[in-house]
């Protein structure tokens, strides 16, 4: 990952994630022979890829119709996969047919609804090319069962498309998914090349417009993402999320687990004139935000810290500014 993020004001730092602590553990020597394919494995991964379908398999491999929207593996979904060079993934995939909430805040069974149609996670990646098997070593997931998990995906590569396997579920059923590589941007401009790359936050601040300090709060764990192919995503979660008692979570479980995880994706825009970088909605994990538009001012203060400031906020009466790094 390259870099941190700090959001403020909220203000908000993001810094340059570094190489997970795995991949080159203590007294490690540079670029032997299986070190070397290791990381080609890994790299024929790199790069944004788009979901393009969800296929549902039985117990002999035989193709089941799909599930039921809002559910997973229903028609329609909408989701990318994202691999970066230095390790680290994340995923983020929307169903179709998630109702809105009647109200400001969902209800549990609202919430419920809403939880089971959105998948969202991310983490490090290792590749077993022999073994044709890629895992994804979860550090946060909307889902807090699967936090601290590792799911072990079997893959192939045919052209520009990817499908994944992961292990069949209690049920006996295997997901299929096909993703497609999503090409670079034609142009980059130099504002893209600082921001493409995994951040991680660092400290949030919301200050009042004369700069004093209104409030800091604790970095959310996970990671924010931003493309060379011009995609954007987010998987943040609080720190001490609490897992669900079963494998389902009761409808009050589910409004805590959407309530304390923060997800969103779609394709992102830059301005390098005016320092601001705006995300389009297209999934979230709230189902009334789809389509809306995502802003924050960009401030670069090293080469691996870049300071978001989205538009400013009535926090009990009083116009702050975050700050989110």
């Amino acid at each position: 990952m390259r870099r941190v993020l700090i959001l403020l004001g909220s203000f908000a730092v993001f810094g340059a994630t570094a190489w997970p602590e795995a991949a080159l553990p203590q007294g490690a020597k540079r670029a032997t022979a299986v070190e070397s394919s290791r990381a080609d494995a890994a790299n024929r991964f790199a790069g944004t890829w788009k979901l393009i379908a969800i296929e549902r398999l039985g117990s002999k491999g035989e193709l089941l119709p799909p599930a039921a929207p809002p559910a997973f593996g229903s028609p329609n979904p909408t989701g990318f996969v994202v691999y970066d060079a230095a390790g680290y993934m994340g995923m983020t995939i929307m169903q179709s047919g998630r109702p809105k909430s009647a109200g400001a805040q969902p209800t549990a069974d609202e919430a419920k609804t809403a939880l089971l149609g959105y998948i969202s996670y991310c983490g490090t990646f290792s590749v077993n090319d022999a073994d044709g098997v890629v895992t994804h070593h979860i550090q946060t997931s909307l889902n807090p069962n699967n936090t601290g998990t590792d799911e072990r995906n079997s893959f192939q590569f045919s052209g520009n498309r990817l499908v994944l396997k992961p292990s069949r579920g209690v049920d006996g059923i295997q997901s299929q998914l096909t993703w497609e590589r999503m090409p670079d941007l034609a142009v980059l401009t130099p504002m893209h090349r600082r921001l493409i790359g995994m951040w991680k936050q660092v400290v949030t601040e919301r200050r009042t417009f004369d700069g004093t300090l209104f409030r800091t709060e604790p970095p959310r764990v996970g990671l924010l993402s931003f493309t060379a192919a011009g995609h954007m995503s987010v998987y943040v979660m609080d720190p001490g999320r609490k897992k669900f008692a079963g494998a389902d979570p009761t409808p009050e479980e589910a409004r805590q687990a959407l309530t304390t995880y923060g997800s969103y994706f779609g394709p992102y825009e830059i301005s390098d004139k005016e320092s601001y970088e705006v995300t389009r909605q297209i999934g979230t994990i709230n189902p009334g935000q789809v389509g809306q538009l995502a802003l924050r001012r960009l401030e670069f203060v090293a080469d691996n810290r870049v300071i978001l400031k989205p538009p400013p906020a009535l926090i009990d009466g009083k116009l702050v500014q975050g700050y989110v790094n």
